[in-house]
């Protein structure tokens, strides 16, 4: 879409803007605040995520990755749907020693009262060191193995 003005229009359009922001606003700039150190980045380029996923919407429900949906709407729901769980929960938070949280995909608690945590996890975030501790210290703190899957 393409603005049309007339010297005049645009003219007044700068003079409107605060005295900081006219320069940024000639170039295009998203921040306003120091434009000479900006580099050109156009507002609508979406930063990348860490490891290449991209958040989906599902039946109104976000989530972080499409196999993290997969494995909902595939393996997790139609198990709890059947009877196989008394309860399904995403996104639960454990907090760990050290200020740290660990927020876990899915937990089921099944008909026995065993407790289990499911992570959608690729080969590349399974390596992560970060999670590696987390994994170890949900393991020795809460007695919860991590299943990933």
């Amino acid at each position: 879409m393409a603005i049309h003005w007339t010297e005049e229009e645009y003219n007044a359009y700068l003079k409107g803007l605060k005295k900081g922001a006219r320069k940024s606003a000639q170039f295009g700039f998203t921040d306003v605040k120091d434009a000479d150190h900006y580099i050109w980045k156009p507002e609508a380029e979406k930063k990348r995520q860490k490891y290449g996923n991209r958040k989906v919407t599902v039946d109104g429900m976000k989530f972080d990755s499409q196999h993290e949906a997969d494995i909902y709407f595939g393996t997790l729901l139609p198990s709890w749907k059947s009877g196989t769980y008394k309860l399904l929960a995403r996104q639960v938070p454990f907090d760990l020693p050290g200020g740290i949280r660990y927020i876990a995909d899915f937990v089921t608690v099944a008909v026995d009262g065993y407790v289990s945590v499911f992570d959608a996890k690729s080969e590349a975030t399974r390596k992560d060191r970060t999670y590696i501790n987390k994994r170890k210290q949900m393991k020795a703190i809460w007695g919860i193995e991590i299943q990933e899957v």
